[in-house]
């Protein structure tokens, strides 16, 4: 009889043994899923901040720079040479994160909504055929976008040529063109190809175009003179893309800003902000 009470007690110390192990394991394993949790939150949250902190210091850089420019050609040299000038940003270290800062010159590209339809037509019709880039214009103005990612849904647009003009379209500019930025495809769609081409080839031996110098803007408008009436050019943006990604050390986890300023006054405002997580 004592013998028997010896093995129930042994039994029942061993399944108790055998709960608290349970017990236990659930328990790591809820800590473990509780700690990566609160990782994956700090490193999100590391991340924003560092990606916010890039949008910052690249205004704070540009409006820096645009104070320093006494004429319209400094302004416009400045923006030319913005990826120089803002290269100290493109991998900075904050503590244990680290962010990496681009600009984009939104009046270097045509702009899908804003844009007049002729120039709309011009610049797909340097890519597809007439009958295709009527339908892509007509499909705009009855559709604008909204992010230009939609652009591949449009009728007319397969992926490849979507592919193809998606270095020279925006849906976030003002329908003007920077002479002093914008490609041959988007200064050809706005004042014809050899204009464009000119245009290239003095910017390629270092000419930065200034409306107030008055012999180079006498010369540009003889140059542009065959210019579509609604082609609006300028010589510097008016509006610019910054875009800021963020990431903490060690982890996989980026975070991405993309804000859209105006150029007024010699200073930057914000007019669009989207971030998302990559």
């Amino acid at each position: 009889m004592r013998t028997n009470r010896r093995g129930v007690a042994l039994i029942l110390v061993l399944s108790l043994l055998v709960v608290l192990g349970a017990i236990a394991a659930e328990v790591g394993r809820t800590a473990r899923l509780e700690f990566g949790i609160v990782e994956s939150v700090r490193s999100r949250t590391v991340a924003r901040y560092a990606a916010e902190s890039g949008i910052v210091a690249a205004v704070v850089r540009i409006d820096s720079l645009l104070r320093d420019a006494a004429t319209p050609h400094d302004r416009a040299a400045v923006f030319r040479d913005l990826d120089a000038q803002l290269a100290s940003l493109t991998d900075v270290t904050l503590g244990d994160a680290r962010f990496g800062v681009a600009t984009t010159d939104l009046n270097a590209r045509i702009d899908l909504n804003r844009s007049e339809p002729d120039i709309v037509r011009a610049f797909f019709g340097q890519f597809t055929h007439d009958q295709q880039a009527e339908i892509i214009t007509t499909s705009l103005q009855a559709r604008p976008l909204e992010r230009i990612g939609e652009l591949a849904a449009l009728p007319g647009v397969d992926d490849a040529l979507a592919l193809a003009v998606m270095p020279y379209v925006t849906v976030w500019g003002d329908g003007l063109v920077n002479i002093n930025s914008a490609p041959e495809p988007v200064l050809a769609a706005s004042l014809g190809q050899d204009v464009a081409r000119g245009i290239v080839g003095r910017r390629a031996a270092g000419e930065i175009f200034t409306a107030s110098a008055p012999e180079q803007t006498q010369s540009l408008q003889v140059t542009i003179a065959p210019a579509p009436p609604a082609a609006l050019v300028l010589t510097e943006p008016t509006r610019l893309l910054i875009i800021a990604r963020g990431w903490r050390q060690g982890s996989p986890l980026t975070h991405e800003i993309q804000a859209v300023y105006a150029v007024t006054g010699g200073r930057l405002v914000l007019q669009v902000w989207q971030e998302r997580d990559l």
